[in-house]
């Protein structure tokens, strides 16, 4: 672990040039998903103690720019806001670092172990007196929920009231901003002492995340998605579908049914769902929910004898009303006929259909167009699913989710580009040559997999040749293994990334010296 001394210097070399810092960054601390022994993040390292303000702000953006999420947790669950605001850094910085981390799904909203929320910290910190008041309005415009109270049931009002800090002017001058963003009404709920605030009222309960041991007795079934550790969002540009999945959710009558082909991003979809509830970015009827991922084969699995599938079955939907658990199914359409005995009503599909008329259970499935039109168009099921159209992003859109890809391997493998405009052309390139027309002809992939396969088998060529760099020389071989698009493009890319006239290194000396063409 890097001392203060030894992060101010590296602090020191910090510049505007975000590759730079990032590669000085990993060089440090060995990886920027480090974490010290207090499960401190980079962002939280960098703010733990007041350092050059200016310097640390373009560490701050470096990361955030690859991908670093800004939600991360330390302990006691401190987001690096938090941290930094304990270490008293000034209010410019403080404004400057949350308008960094709203660029990249900040949760205004987080809480941390105390149930303080970032603002209810800025008032306990002792450095923001009169100052906490642009902190609390910036945080407003970006959806902060102003009825939250603390552990000790204070909302902010009571905060200030609590510190004995707060001039009766600022508290007044504070108080008309609180009413305001809680739509203007005053406060009704009347409590013992008369020199505080009423206290504002939650009347919706957040569910409470389940403990390991129910976590342990749901994963006998399936996996638990929300145990997966998201450093960063799942998906860019599919605000509508997941506000379509959202709103399904919250219907009675009707379970979400995502559609879409191959490789579209109909699972990514769903993880983003799982990404939104850990961060706490979704409505009240949503938080704390946990999602199980159901593979119908495994439910089957090891039955040997007639009724034990309906007992697993049985299980299976107890245990997930038990625990108010949203199931999920990828490629749903697969219940259909298995576990089924000699009678034509007991497999999968039917007993699912049973619970879901009976109980308030929660599922999600997910299939493509084919199959929806195989199994689902006159089936008693269709009608008890709402159809989720998914289409393969837009040019526009799938360029920023290639962007936000690579950017997600240079967290992870550290190997960068030596300029954005190399990184910009070299994305473009593969755009248009994995477009509709330039793929063989009835393959089931889709973007944005098919571009995603093509960056990530040219990291893995950086990787197994020990690369300081991605290069165009990285993507040129990935093309040359891939068979999803025809000859004719594949050799049109090559020759544009050939033509690349760009001021890089080649691929660094391999310090493994692998001759491929042994066997």
């Amino acid at each position: 672990m890097l001392n203060i001394n030894n992060i101010r210097e590296l602090l020191s070399n910090m510049t505007q040039d975000i590759n730079s810092n990032i590669k000085k960054l990993r060089k440090a601390f060995g990886s920027l998903e480090y974490t010290d022994d207090d499960n401190q993040s980079l962002l939280h390292i960098l703010v733990d103690n007041k350092y050059d303000e200016e310097k640390c702000f373009l560490a701050i953006q470096s990361l955030l720019k690859v991908g670093l999420s800004p939600n991360l947790e330390a302990d006691f669950n401190y987001n690096f806001i938090q941290t930094a605001l304990y270490a008293g850094y000034s209010e410019k910085f403080i404004l400057n670092i949350i308008n960094e981390a709203l660029k990249y799904n900040l949760d205004v909203n987080h809480i941390d172990s105390d149930k303080d929320t970032i603002v209810h910290t800025a008032i306990y910190s002792d450095d923001y007196l009169g100052e906490v008041e642009r902190i609390y309005e910036l945080l407003c415009s970006n959806g902060y929920d102003s009825s939250k109270i603390d552990h000790d049931g204070r909302n902010l009002i009571e905060a200030m009231i609590f510190q004995k800090q707060y001039s009766d002017s600022q508290i007044e001058r504070f108080k008309k901003l609180f009413n305001a963003n809680l739509g203007g009404k005053e406060q009704t709920k009347p409590i013992a002492n008369d020199n505080v605030p009423n206290k504002v009222e939650t009347p919706i309960s957040v569910v409470q995340t389940l403990s390991e041991k129910e976590i342990s007795e749901l994963e006998k079934f399936g996996k638990v998605l929300n145990k997966k550790n998201y450093v960063v969002s799942p998906t860019i540009g599919r605000e509508k579908e997941l506000k379509n999945l959202m709103i399904t959710l919250a219907q009675n009558k009707k379970r979400p049914l995502i559609v879409g082909e191959s490789g579209v991003g109909k699972t990514a979809l769903v993880e983003e769902l799982v990404y939104r509830i850990k961060t706490g970015q979704v409505p009240r009827f949503l938080q704390g929910k946990i999602i199980l991922e159901v593979n119908p084969a495994e439910v089957v699995a090891g039955c040997q004898y007639v009724g034990q599938f309906e007992e697993n079955m049985t299980k299976l939907m107890k245990v997930c009303e038990k625990y108010d658990v949203i199931v999920f199914i990828d490629e749903i359409h697969t219940i259909y006929g298995i576990g089924s005995s000699k009678r034509k009503d007991n497999d999968m599909a039917s007993m699912l259909k049973h619970y879901i008329d009976r109980t308030n259970l929660k599922v999600i499935g997910t299939t493509t167009e084919k199959e929806y039109d195989e199994f689902f168009s006159d089936d008693a099921l269709k009608r008890r699913f709402e159809k989720i159209k998914v289409q393969e992003p837009t040019k526009e859109i799938l360029y920023q989710i290639i962007d936000k890809v690579i950017s997600d391997y240079f967290v992870t493998t550290g190997i960068l580009f030596e300029n954005d405009n190399i990184k910009s052309l070299i994305v473009s390139i593969i755009l248009e040559s994995t477009e509709k027309g330039h793929r063989v002809y009835n393959d089931i992939i889709n973007n944005p997999d098919l571009s995603i396969s093509i960056v990530d088998k040219a990291f893995a060529f950086a990787q197994v040749y020990d690369s300081e760099f991605i290069t165009p020389e990285h993507f040129i071989e990935s093309f040359e293994y891939c068979d999803r698009i025809y000859d004719s493009s594949k050799i049109q890319a090559i020759a544009k990334l050939k033509k690349l006239d760009v001021n890089v290194s080649k691929p660094a000396e391999r310090i493994l010296k692998i001759d491929f063409n042994k066997h």
